[in-house]
């Protein structure tokens, strides 16, 4: 079955093909797009680009590229339909029920669907309920702490009717049965008659949601505090929601923590909410669970740089010490924002202000730093026995470190703190290193056998001799191809004024990327070209690289033209394709003359020697006079 086209376009616009990349790839911004190493070779240094504003990616070393579709088909072996689906599922978006042929799977895929959508209608509701009389003390609880009505539209916040079944009987009437609402965590049964009714009651509600942005649970907090109730209440492990893999306001800021290069980590709801609403919008929270692998490979999508900032008290303390490892293992660059005694981020940045805040950016501690100073506060470095244990402890994080050249430099910055010898602490180091080789012996040799299986396709590759003739288009076709995907009178000129065929073009893959274009400007007239074939599954490889490789290297005229006394021609797009036109041409009859030439070397009867030479000197003619008519003439 094939899928239609406003499925897919529904599916492409409500996937990141940044966020699709960056699960296996470590981007870095590069002018308009993002850069990494290409994960389909053996690379060095990046040659991935990815442009989010076309939803397309390219490596200008091997070449692969395409859409988001194209990268996950290639990335983990799936046809067509099966990214569609992946992609789909991700994106929240339904697909025709009678593609999902397993009845278990169904059942499945449409509980969750519903709970996404029963999800999304509870914030909505929670969020309107907000606005009414019954919402005014947690609406001016909101604002008290400074949450204004645009921060509290970002994150949705709102309030949770104090009633039993008020919610439960609004998602009824919107057409939600109890089975999606349980899947969801907003309901509870009695043990007597099983009988339902709501989780979340006379709360202020804070939406959590996933990285796409959709609503999949709920962090609440009591408003009347002679509640006997707990003071925060969470949803449960459900169907759409794991608190290990997910990290508060994350969705929000993304894009920020993209744009900054580095994350800045809380604990709670209320400390993410005011650092952004301060103008700090790279902020997440960890939702008051321990910070798990899950969630750092999570946040590893957007960056590897981690400034983590806990409360400034011996818990938060702790908490620091415990993420500090896991992030260092996962291969972030971590410093940590040490708070005064009884101040948590959200106090400070209301306390102090935006600008304390930065300088306490700026004034953030090292991973060694930190840990020393937790350590002269709990008394550990005060008996040599405890100091020695301390010192190991900072040694071994170091170690943990993936980048061994950071190792010297924190060595040295523990020697020089703690008054001690590097020569000591470099013995100790060698001590805890044969130990950490003894133990992950077999783990090395496995990565030594998939170095060299590196190596080898590197060294292979490297032999492999390219002919560029016949396998990459020439800078004209490229020029040719350009306009006719991104210019439609352009494109009109080709194929009804001038009647170019794929016969104009030198490069094979030049001519059936342009019999291509043709096509899809004939069946999809009023879709651009470009957007058309970057959907299609089923380009052949070498058009679909060519045809990623000249999106990405569109041309825009510079600023600068104004500062000189240049006329620009008003029809830029006309020029180019007459000077590319002509120039093609003329490397077309440089073949077929020197093709001539070669066989005039032959032994030949002198009849057709005589034709050979009269059909040179005509091409000869021609191939002077194109230059002439290039510059007296346009299309």
């Amino acid at each position: 079955m094939l899928y239609p086209e406003h499925l897919l376009d529904e599916i492409r616009q409500r996937t990141d093909i940044v966020e699709i990349v960056s699960e296996t790839v470590q981007l870095r911004r590069s002018g308009k797009g993002f850069l990494g190493l290409c994960p389909f070779h053996p690379d060095k240094k990046p040659s991935m680009n990815v442009n989010p504003d076309l939803g397309i990616f390219k490596c200008f070393s091997c070449g692969k590229g395409g859409n988001v579709f194209h990268f996950v088909m290639s990335k983990h072996g799936l046809t067509f339909p099966e990214a569609i689906r992946m992609l789909a599922e991700r994106a929240g978006v339904p697909l025709p029920e009678d593609e999902i042929k397993d009845p278990e799977a169904q059942l499945k895929f449409s509980r969750k669907e519903a709970a996404y959508k029963v999800m999304e209608s509870a914030e909505a509701y929670f969020r309107a309920q907000l606005k009414q009389s019954s919402g005014q003390l947690t609406y001016s609880y909101f604002i008290r702490r400074g949450f204004d009505d645009d921060i509290q539209q970002l994150f949705g916040l709102g309030y949770s009717p104090d009633s039993w079944t008020q919610t439960l009987q609004y998602l009824s009437g919107q057409g939600f049965s109890e089975q999606a609402m349980e899947d969801a965590g907003l309901i509870l049964r009695r043990d007597k008659d099983n009988s339902a009714y709501d989780r979340f009651r006379g709360r202020a509600m804070f939406p959590i949601h996933d990285h796409l942005g959709k609503a999949i649970g709920f962090g609440a907090r009591r408003m009347q505090e002679d509640d006997n109730q707990p003071k925060y209440i969470n949803s449960p492990q459900s169907l759409i929601y794991d608190k290990s893999r997910v990290l508060y306001g994350l969705a929000q800021a993304k894009s920020t923590i993209r744009t900054l290069g580095h994350a800045l980590l809380t604990e709670g709801y209320a400390d993410t909410i005011s650092l952004v609403q301060a103008g700090f919008g790279n902020a997440v929270a960890s939702s008051g669970t321990a910070l798990t692998v899950e969630q750092l490979q999570l946040l590893s999508r957007y960056t590897k740089k981690l400034f983590l900032v806990y409360d400034g008290d011996s818990a938060g303390e702790q908490a620091s010490l415990r993420g500090l490892d896991l992030a260092i293992e996962q291969g972030f660059d971590v410093r940590l924002i040490a708070l005064p005694d009884g101040e948590d981020p959200d106090s400070f940045v209301r306390n102090r202000g935006p600008e304390a805040f930065r300088r306490a950016i700026e004034q953030a501690w090292t991973i060694i730093q930190f840990k020393i100073e937790s350590f002269r506060k709990q008394g550990l470095l005060d008996s040599p026995a405890e100091k020695s244990q301390s010192i190991r402890s900072l040694i071994d994080t170091v170690a943990k470190i993936p980048d061994v050249l950071q190792h010297d430099f924190y060595m040295q910055q523990i020697a020089d703190t703690l008054h001690l010898s590097y020569g000591q602490l470099s013995h100790i180091y060698d001590e805890l290193g044969k130990v950490r080789h003894s133990n992950s012996r077999q783990g090395q040799n496995n990565t030594t056998i998939q170095k060299k299986q590196v190596e080898d396709m590197s060294k292979v590759s490297s032999e492999e001799p390219l002919d560029f003739l016949t396998t990459y288009a020439l800078p004209e076709e490229k020029e040719i191809l350009r306009l006719a995907l991104t210019h439609e009178p352009s494109l009109k000129t080709l194929c009804v004024k001038l009647n170019i065929t794929r016969q104009a073009f030198l490069s094979d893959t030049a001519a059936k990327l342009y019999e291509e274009v043709v096509l899809a400007f004939v069946n999809h007239g009023g879709r651009p070209p470009h957007m058309v074939l970057s959907e299609r599954g089923d380009l052949e490889d070498d058009v679909r690289d060519l045809l990623m490789e000249i999106l990405f290297d569109q041309h825009t005229l510079s600023n600068k033209w104004k500062d000189f006394n240049v006329k620009i021609p008003q029809n830029v797009e006309e020029r180019l394709l007459v000077e590319s036109l002509a120039r093609l041409r003329m490397k077309h009859l440089d073949k077929e003359i020197e093709a001539l030439r070669k066989r005039l070397q032959m032994e030949l009867p002198q009849e057709e020697e005589l034709e050979l030479l009269s059909k040179i000197t005509v091409l000869v003619k021609e191939r002077h006079d194109i230059p002439l008519k290039f510059h007296t003439s346009s299309i």
